[in-house]
């Protein structure tokens, strides 16, 4: 995109609403954005970055109060967005919009499905697809700040001046491989999973609650929907408000005074000494709740010594099933996955839970494989120590002598 012509900050509706005339007009184009959210519990959106094969633009949300007109653009299901590991992006979206693209093309994604690492950076895949040397020289910029610098906007702008030629190149080696739909999938699922993310039911991955009763559990499911109310309200980091141990702490120790929450170590804190009262009224609470309406304790899987030795096993097998079908690992599956898959094979296979990684394309890729090593249909032998992926699989001969 050299040729594209790269513009001042864009920063009054006028000239926003004729670059989301143009966008509109491409029906597709790249975005992303630059956010600081350290500080706040919604990020502080400080600059929107896209581009066409025509121009390249920087957007000042810190300048254009109504920034409707490009949100509007970027839920239009007729226009295409590109992006690279959009999670955050999309997040941002979701916060100004009430939900989220559905057209998306994410070359990250893209490019762990054509034999590209996974989770690659932006600076690396465009080095390794494109051949081009990309600087990173202002990672510490603090985009609120004005003016900002040419070397800052070029910076910017560097995060979507390739996406489209990164997006062309990766959408003919998948339709080379056979893999679109491998990908329109992909995509579906990783938008979905963002615009149907629940927070307030992130208590359910908070660490420890395994020591937890079921009354403590409904006390840190109170706790962390207080939280999280909390910090929308302040806007403040959740975290920043209460720590999750601490949270999970004070629904094992079910504090029934201020003397006894102010007990626990690290209470001590001005911001949480003020909270005290609420605390202990999110507690209460908790204690009303009828023994049949408490939440069931997370599953806890008696999977036996050898499963960590099991987990390397298939990891191993896991790898060479990718190398071989030119697929990241890293996108494929986790070790969480493999354990999935483990424990299904234990219980004989039932179809009403099929993990993810016995289902669609990555069934095809490692699934049948690494349920042929757990059957013992299929040996992992070392066939090249030297090499990146050092073994191979076998089906096994069923004639062998017993």
């Amino acid at each position: 995109m050299a040729d594209a012509t790269e513009e001042p900050l864009i920063a009054t509706p006028s000239a926003l609403g004729e670059l989301v005339d143009h966008l509109r007009a491409s029906g597709r184009f790249a975005f992303d954005t630059e956010f600081v959210s350290e500080e706040t519990f919604e990020p502080v959106l400080c600059l929107i970055q896209v581009a066409t094969r025509e121009r390249l633009a920087v957007i000042d949300p810190l300048a254009i109060e109504d920034l409707s007109p490009f949100w509007d653009l970027v839920i239009d299901p007729t226009v295409e967005v590109v992006m690279h590991a959009a999670s955050e992006d999309l997040r941002i979206c979701r916060f100004k919009t009430g939900t989220v693209p559905r057209r998306v093309f994410d070359v990250q994604i893209a490019a762990g499905l054509v034999g590209f690492g996974y989770p690659l950076s932006l600076v690396n895949l465009i080095g390794q697809a494109l051949r081009i040397t990309v600087s990173g020289g202002e990672t510490r910029t603090d985009w609120r700040r004005r003016p900002l610098t040419g070397a800052q906007l070029r910076y910017a702008l560097d995060d979507v001046r390739y996406l489209l030629d990164l997006a062309d190149l990766l959408s003919a080696q998948l339709k080379e491989l056979g893999r679109v739909d491998w990908a329109e999938g992909e995509f579906a699922q990783f938008v979905s999973s963002i615009q149907n993310r629940v927070e307030e039911e992130r208590w359910r991955r908070l660490p420890g609650l395994h020591q937890l009763n079921r009354r403590g559990l409904e006390s840190a499911r109170r706790l962390a929907e207080w939280r999280f109310g909390e910090a929308r309200r302040s806007n403040r980091p959740i975290r920043q408000l209460l720590r999750d141990d601490l949270l999970v702490a004070i629904a094992k120790r079910q504090p029934a005074s201020r003397r006894d929450l102010e007990a626990l170590r690290d209470f001590n804190r001005p911001h949480l000494l003020g909270k005290a009262t609420d605390l202990l009224a999110v507690i209460a609470s908790a204690q009303l709740v009828a023994p049949e309406d408490l939440p069931e304790p997370p599953d806890r899987h008696d999977d036996g010594p050898g499963l960590t030795m099991v987990v390397n096993l298939l990891a191993a097998a896991l790898a060479q099933c990718c190398a071989q079908a030119k697929v990241a690992a890293g996108l494929v599956g986790t070790s969480n996955d493999l354990k999935d898959l483990i424990r299904w094979h234990s219980q004989n296979c039932p179809e009403s839970s099929r993990p993810e990684l016995a289902e669609g394309w990555r069934a095809e890729v490692c699934g049948k494989p690494l349920l042929d090593v757990l059957s013992g249909r299929c040996a992992l032998r070392v066939a090249d120590p030297r090499a990146d992926v050092p073994v191979v699989l076998e089906p096994l001969d069923d004639r062998r002598p017993n």
